[in-house]
């Protein structure tokens, strides 16, 4: 992968019997000489639809005859001159891989703006899609917090990007897995990196910005070195691992009792909908599990929900005492509180109380990646990329970025800002998947934003949350005049829906 002169150097290739005809076989693209000259059809230099060439002959060798062989084939056989023309794609070596015909769109991240993108946009007959993510998959987030008590499998929440687009697994779409580092508006290019840590870039027509947010810590020293987040099936797994760990400390023999109450208090700070769930499932963990097969030890367990102001505060006040209580009669201490600082295993408040902890869980509230506050476009107050009606992305000084858009949690409009919510981000891809397929689609006929593609409304369908088992509250409508349920009877829904 090494990178010299913008020319891709490749691990194997082809020597022909004159070096300026050398070329390079691999599965769905090659890459022309330096000097840019193609020979085809004597040989074919690209197979970006199907691999046609037998690209494997480079791994077992060339020989004098093989080589006869293939440049007759490619000359002389009639089907293949017919189809010759519409196989050659060329590769820029400026691009890398990226092949010519139909506009590229790249999408960076796999989450529910992403996704909803990617699955929506007509890869068939309008577009080559590049989906670009450290992540192959996309998380149903609102069952993430259940799969850390192991009531459903990590299995059960992930959704493989190549099932949601079917396009993606033939070229010349493609998955990349890799990360983000910079965009060039100017080139039109996104600079990634890739596991093992090499640079490449990846030539786009359309960008979509998806990369989603990360846990805020709102500056507080010591969050990012104690706590744990919870927002992707990572990090579910390693709440779950210190979850089985603590348990299993605490009943080796000799442990001390002021050790072992440590080790079994789990702390959850923030009281919105994800604490509040992964409350709700740890307290229904020891409550219905742990009691059963390690009665003793599930008596010492404790669960701590800190919150310095109501639980569920987007919520009506009918729900969010409803959820206090159902919280409470499950053995979910909340502590109406804010955090000062974490130093090692203790959590120091506000008022200068201490709470010692063995798992410390962190929900409490969403801001923008470090990738988010590199890129050289304008941002809100927030941190989040600033867009229009339209969500494209802006300058600083609030101009249009041509051809970047950006949307879910990862940006905000300034006119009317959206909650970091799942319905927001999808939503979102939908509308601009249906813009640009539209755009694209006008058979010449400029389309534009305002003039014939409308600007993206939000509505708020409603919110869901589930307590302990048999319990939920339930939102549905605006947030003015909603309609509302709890109970047994919106624990079914919640059930229903998901």
């Amino acid at each position: 992968r090494s990178f010299n002169d913008n020319i891709l150097q490749p691990h194997c290739s082809l020597q022909y019997p004159s070096p300026a005809r050398s070329q390079i076989y691999w599965p769905h693209c090659s890459i022309v000489p330096s000097d840019g000259t193609r020979h085809f059809p004597a040989e074919i230099s690209c197979v970006t639809d199907g691999c046609f060439a037998p690209y494997w002959y480079a791994m077992t060798g060339w020989c004098a005859a093989w080589r006869r062989l293939h440049g007759a084939i490619a000359t002389q056989w009639r089907p293949l001159q017919r189809i010759a023309p519409r196989l050659e794609r060329s590769v820029s070596t400026r691009a890398g891989y990226m092949p010519q015909g139909k506009p590229r769109v790249v999408i960076l991240g796999t989450g529910w703006a992403g996704a909803r993108l990617a699955h929506d946009l007509d890869a068939k007959n309008t577009f080559n899609i590049t989906v670009i993510s450290p992540r192959n998959h996309m998380v149903f987030t609102p069952l993430l917090t259940s799969t850390t008590v192991g009531t459903l499998d990590f299995r059960s929440v992930a959704v493989s990007i190549m099932h949601i687009q079917p396009a993606l697994q033939n070229p010349p779409n493609a998955f990349l897995t890799a990360t983000a580092k910079r965009v060039c508006p100017e080139e039109k290019q996104v600079v990634c990196s890739a596991e093992d840590g090499a640079e490449f870039t990846v030539p786009y027509d359309y960008l979509a910005i998806s990369t989603g947010a990360q846990g805020s810590t709102f500056g507080i020293e010591g969050v990012k070195e104690s706590a744990y987040f919870l927002r992707d099936v990572a990090h579910a797994d390693q709440i779950r691992r210190k979850l089985v760990t603590n348990i299993g400390l605490a009943q080796i023999p000799g442990t001390r009792e002021d050790e072992k109450r440590r080790l079994l208090h789990f702390v959850v700070v923030g009281g919105g909908p994800t604490g509040v769930e992964f409350s709700s499932e740890l307290a229904n963990f020891v409550n219905e599990d742990l009691m059963r097969f390690l009665p003793e030890t599930a008596c010492h367990i404790r669960i701590t929900l800190v919150e310095c102001g109501n639980i569920l505060s987007s919520f009506t006040p009918d729900l969010q005492s409803y959820a206090g209580r159902k919280l409470s009669k499950s053995r979910v201490e909340i502590v109406k509180a804010s955090v000062k600082a974490v130093e090692g295993s203790t959590v120091i408040l506000e008022d200068g109380s201490r709470i010692a902890f063995g798992m410390l869980v962190w929900c409490a509230g969403v801001g923008p990646t470090d990738f988010i506050g590199s890129l050289p476009f304008a941002r809100t107050k927030d941190g989040r990329l600033m867009i229009d009606d339209f969500l494209r992305v802006l300058h600083p000084d609030n101009t249009i970025v041509r051809d970047v858009f950006a949307l879910g949690d990862c940006s905000a409009c300034p006119k009317l800002p959206l909650p970091t919510l799942a319905q927001v981000a999808e939503k979102q891809g939908k509308y601009l998947a249906k813009a640009l397929n539209a755009k694209v689609r006008s058979d010449g006929a400029e389309l534009r934003f305002g003039r014939d593609i409308p600007a993206f409304r939000y509505v708020h369908l409603g919110s869901m949350v589930a307590l302990t088992t048999g319990s939920a509250v339930t939102e549905i409508g605006k947030h003015s005049k909603p309609w509302t349920m709890r109970g047994f009877m919106s624990f079914l829904g919640w059930r229903s829906a998901y």
